[in-house]
């Protein structure tokens, strides 16, 4: 372990604008289902996980219910300020002599039958709970002391030997329930493939599972004034402009229910 070099790659993040920054070994990562497999394939001699969290800002999601635009552009900018910070540590890693392979934030993942496109084959969450900035709350997210669960998560694989977080003891999530109460699908009520495919139906209304709903409807409809209006119609908008933009959330319920990091 490079106690000097993670320093540096550390405080090179902060530098970036990272608010949240540790790291994991790989061997952390190889009892979650498919990291293994996923690793060897994309870079087989990694040895850390370098892990970046940039918080949301919480009084841009707060308006969710009145106006989607708004929590959407600002989760948008999100990413991109974050694709920036890792772009940057990637960079850094490299004139180090080190490995940097990038994990995707939130696009693309694997479309595969089994999990329909909604799950990448590395859970970024996981990576930052073993290496220790938060804890998994009743809302699946990660729960870090200082923003909640409203903080979004950014990886890279790499040969290099970092100083490596643990899971912390202690579980920030206070069972409120408060997330479980205003899921508007009850999704948090139930575990495995019905609740990510219940929350994916509402939150992800216009990405990949509404865009299959609307292509059936579009086929089944019965006469050509039916295909066209349905064409025209305000859903077909709404997944030309999501496709525009590159942001499919239209649920902020539970980032705003919860109270840790408020």
């Amino acid at each position: 372990m490079d106690k000097e070099f993670s320093q540096k790659l550390f405080s090179k993040a902060k530098a970036l604008g990272a608010d949240l920054v540790s790291a994991c070994t790989v061997e952390q990562m190889l009892k979650y289902p498919g990291a293994r497999e996923e690793i060897g394939k994309i870079a087989p001699k990694a040895k850390s996980l370098l892990v970046v969290g940039i918080r949301m800002v919480s009084s841009s999601l707060q308006c969710s219910r009145e106006n989607r635009q708004a929590p959407q552009f600002s989760t948008k900018l999100l990413y991109e300020e974050l694709a920036r910070v890792l772009f940057g540590l990637m960079r850094e890693l490299d004139d180090s002599g080190k490995s940097a392979v990038p994990l995707p934030t939130y696009l693309p993942v694997p479309m595969k039958e089994q999990t329909k496109g909604l799950i990448a084959e590395l859970s970024l969450r996981h990576i930052a709970y073993e290496a220790g900035l938060g804890s998994i709350g009743k809302n699946r997210l990660l729960i870090s002391p200082q923003f909640g669960p409203r903080v979004r998560f950014g990886a890279i694989l790499t040969d290099a030997e970092l100083a490596s977080g643990k899971p912390v003891a202690e579980n920030f999530c206070t069972d409120c329930d408060l997330c479980v109460e205003s899921c508007p699908t009850g999704a948090l009520k139930s575990e495995g493939e019905a609740a990510i495919t219940a929350c994916a139906k509402h939150h992800m209304q216009y990405g990949l599972p509404g865009l299959i709903r609307f292509g059936i409807k579009l086929v089944k409809a019965k006469s050509d004034d039916d295909k066209i209006a349905l064409l025209r119609s305000p859903d077909f908008w709404e997944f030309w402009q999501s496709l525009n933009i590159g942001v499919f959330y239209y649920c902020f319920d539970c980032l705003n229910s919860c109270p840790i990091g408020k």
